[in-house]
């Protein structure tokens, strides 16, 4: 990890143990940021991104701090490598730092106090709610502090857990917490973690799916110029590589017929109230990832008697999630060719399944496979 000395503007490397306490900046970028060639060389233009960096610096030396990190400076966006293994630890960074301060710079408090409506109303209006790499630098520090334009304190994340909970729609138990348990994001099940991002937006449509990484603390290699499509399906794919939680399919999007996974962060929107549940007589439901997409291996009790292979058939395959009122839900799926390829249809809406009181017993069943698309679902010849 490379740091930023507060005083002599220094850079230097730090390796795991070895790696001191430091302050840790959260920020929109604007105009004339300094890059870290700039800054090494001490060749940085006067003007907003030094300024910051310097206004920073002596924040973190007012506080006791020799350390700092800003991810404009210290990462060297010229090495592609250092780009993809900044981007894979930039969630473990913010959660190691000492303390994480977010300059909100279309935010004045002048002279009103934090409880003033007209400061609460331009404090939710900062774009920095609605960008994508903020939603890990808001939930993974442990102390977070929020600073206006002229670095002057709003409070902390524990004190304005409220009003941030309003404003991004995530409940606040997930936001502010005590430093020394467990971090409470780890909770959040996967449909939940993606409503949180849905309405946000990153520069780079790619990086979409990159600043989800940590929040689902998994890693994969960073390719500019997949698209954003491709990005945020490989990111399902490495997430369900590692998690049976099958909220992870609870998305809806105003499309006739899709793939398993979806393809924008987007279509989790209303999936924040979405809970994982046990099978309560449900079969068991089993998938994986194959050349043909996604396998479903799906229990013959949740297998219709008269149903086959057949171009056009349709099932109802239940999901282990409910509702916020507790209903038990699940997808439709229809078979679009005799190779046993298959689309999810309905994607409006999720189905709702009746109460069961059997439950499953693996022993006494067979199951079937079926697969479908990762994706955006491209039909195909029979």
């Amino acid at each position: 990890m490379r740091l930023l000395h507060a005083e002599r503007l220094e850079f230097e490397e730090f390796y795991d143990t070895q790696i001191p306490r430091y302050l840790i900046l959260s920020h929109r970028w604007g105009e004339k940021e300094v890059s870290y060639q700039q800054m090494k060389k001490k060749r940085a233009e006067e003007g907003p991104g030094l300024t910051k960096i310097l206004n920073f610096c002596t924040l973190a030396r007012g506080g006791g701090y020799t350390w700092v990190w800003v991810d404009t400076c210290c990462i060297d966006k010229k090495s592609s490598a250092e780009l993809s293994e900044a981007i894979n630890s930039m969630f473990k960074w913010y959660k190691s730092a000492e303390e994480c301060v977010v300059l909100l710079s279309d935010v004045s408090l002048g002279v009103k106090g934090v409880d003033d409506e007209d400061f609460q109303a331009e404090f939710a209006a900062s774009s920095w709610f609605t960008r994508g790499w903020t939603l890990q630098e808001l939930l993974a520090p442990r102390q977070l502090t929020f600073c206006d334009m002229e670095w002057k304190e709003i409070g902390d994340k524990g004190s304005l857990r409220g009003m941030v909970s309003a404003i991004t729609g995530i409940n606040k138990n997930f936001i502010a917490q005590d430093k020394y348990r467990p971090l409470a994001v780890d909770f959040a099940n996967v449909a939940m973690r993606m409503s949180w991002a849905a309405k946000r937006k990153t520069s780079r449509s790619e990086d979409m799916a990159y600043s989800l990484l940590g929040l689902f603390d998994v890693n994969m290699p960073l390719l500019y110029g997949e698209g954003a499509e491709k990005a945020f399906v490989r990111l399902q794919t490495e997430i369900i590589q590692k998690s049976d939680d099958e909220t992870i399919f609870a998305w809806t999007a105003n499309v006739p017929q899709a793939g398993m996974l979806a393809t924008d962060p987007s279509f989790f929107a209303d999936a924040g109230a979405i809970q994982s549940a046990p099978a309560y007589g449900y079969g068991e439901l089993r998938y994986w990832m194959t050349n043909k997409g996604l396998a479903l291996q799906i229990p013959d009790s949740e297998w219709p008697a008269d149903t086959s292979h057949k171009s056009n058939t349709v099932i109802v395959v239940p999901i282990h999630v409910q509702s916020d009122s507790h209903v038990d839900l699940g997808i439709q799926l229809q078979c679009m060719n005799t190779r046993n390829i298959w689309c999810r249809t309905m994607c409006q809406s999720l189905m709702c399944l009746p109460k069961r009181s059997r439950v499953f017993s693996r022993k006494e069943d067979t199951s079937h496979v079926i697969y479908i698309r990762a994706g955006k679902f491209v039909t195909e010849a029979t």
